[in-house]
């Protein structure tokens, strides 16, 4: 029984430390992604993205819909942290976060879902919810 116990916090204990490394890695991707963004560096963000992103969505629609949210929301300013999901499964490895951003001209609801490839995150989606890109 001892056995089975010092197993199991063994695999919490790991799984602690790798869903630290996770979130590190998604949080510098996030931080890459808002700089690229505002440099206008929409192909790079599409060609280091995930197979995933790629093969659902070319690079010039990403870069269309890139540009839309920087035009209409401005710079990024801040932004933090408020929900994820690490999922480790026969799909592969994922890492959701959902994040409040503040941009110059408005707030917004932002999802990354990075597919994880050892200690990088590669953005596989992205999605936005602004009143301000609706009515700005």
């Amino acid at each position: 029984m001892h056995r089975i116990a010092t197993i199991i916090a063994a695999v919490a204990l790991l799984a602690g430390c790798s869903m630290k490394a996770d979130m590190d890695a998604g949080s510098k991707a996030i931080a890459a992604f808002h700089r690229d963004v505002d440099a206008g560096q929409y192909q790079k963000v599409w060609a280091e993205s995930a197979t995933d992103m790629k093969g659902s969505t070319p690079a010039d629609r990403l870069a269309a819909l890139l540009d839309a949210v920087h035009r209409k929301l401005g710079r990024f300013r801040s932004g933090s942290q408020v929900g994820f999901n690490d999922n480790v499964s026969g799909a592969g490895h994922t890492l959701s976060v959902t994040y409040e951003a503040r941009y110059e001209k408005g707030a917004a609801t932002e999802q990354f879902v990075f597919r994880m490839d050892g200690n990088r995150a590669l953005l596989a989606g992205y999605h936005i919810n602004s009143d301000a890109l609706i009515l700005g």
